[in-house]
């Protein structure tokens, strides 16, 4: 039996939490790199681009291309309308949806 890690490519809707809420202190740009977590306490690695903006302030909700760095433990699949969470460590700085899935791949390892 061979082992895969997979990777997925999607775009999203991005909610940034308010500063007063949890959220940041400061806005976020082009290629940020948080933790993402799907429905499971396992955080994966990825980063976030917003081909629409340049800074997304705590607070707003914008498009986004997500692209999650391959992982063993990915063994779900996603799908659009899946939800997740943004996190800096262990603190959920945002939410999102999943809109689109524009690649999944299976490495082998």
């Amino acid at each position: 039996m061979t082992a895969f890690m997979t990777m997925y490519n999607f775009t999203a809707i991005v909610s940034m939490f308010p500063t007063e809420n949890g959220g940041r202190k400061t806005p976020v740009y082009d290629h940020y790199r948080p933790s993402f977590s799907f429905a499971t306490v396992k955080q994966f690695s990825g980063e976030v681009s917003f081909p629409d903006l340049e800074e997304v302030k705590p607070g707003s909700t914008t498009n986004a291309v997500v692209k999650l760095l391959p992982s063993r433990n990915i063994r779900q699949h996603l799908k659009k309308g899946d939800p997740f969470t943004i996190l800096e460590g262990n603190k959920i700085v945002g939410t999102g949806v999943i809109q689109t899935i524009q690649q999944e791949k299976h490495l082998p390892v």
